[in-house]
């Protein structure tokens, strides 16, 4: 095969060839960047249409939690009258079943005058003050209170014959005792 053609017209062809070549790329890549800025521009505004769609929805919301909010505070204050609750109910000490306790522990001639029952009573020493028939008595009432799992330390204060109105009890014995923490779980 013999080339006829000049090496100049040989060099004109390439260009020819390469030039049609880069003008098929440019006007390709001129179709590729028109059809991103078509779909950028069909994103933006289906975007735009959620955004106003989502923007309307939270308004219809912020109405609805308005009309809501007075339930909402209502839940609030009743969760906080709960809370209130369980603390006391927690913190609470069945004095009924003490009280019945120590009436048991005693024996049928003495009745309990004076007992004083709050939280900080337990572990810590407190006066019983007691009436009974007789002195005897008093003194059992002691060995009583002291056999019980209730009392931690008890002792006499003082033990005293009423002479001005004797009645049933005339004796009046005074404990210092101290309730232990026990108790009050009962």
């Amino acid at each position: 095969m013999i080339n006829l053609l000049s090496p100049e017209d040989r060099r004109q062809l390439r260009a020819a060839r390469s030039n049609n070549l880069l003008l098929r790329y440019t006007i390709l890549l001129g179709v590729v960047i028109l059809v991103l800025l078509a779909e950028m521009t069909g994103v933006y505004f289906m975007l735009s249409a959620d955004k106003a769609r989502n923007e309307e929805i939270i308004h219809e919301n912020e109405a609805r939690t308005v009309s809501y909010s007075a339930t909402k505070s209502s839940a609030t204050q009743f969760k906080s009258d709960l809370t209130t609750a369980k603390y006391i109910l927690g913190n609470q000490v069945p004095y009924t079943k003490l009280i019945t306790t120590i009436a048991n522990i005693l024996p049928s001639d003495a009745v309990v005058d004076t007992l004083s029952l709050n939280p900080t009573t337990f572990g810590t020493p407190t006066q019983l003050t007691i009436h009974t028939k007789s002195y005897q008595s008093a003194i059992n009432v002691k060995q009583f209170l002291q056999k019980s799992a209730i009392f931690s330390d008890v002792s006499f204060q003082s033990v005293a014959q009423q002479t001005d109105n004797p009645g049933a009890f005339p004796f009046t014995a005074i404990y210092n005792v101290t309730i232990s923490k026990d108790a009050a779980k009962l």
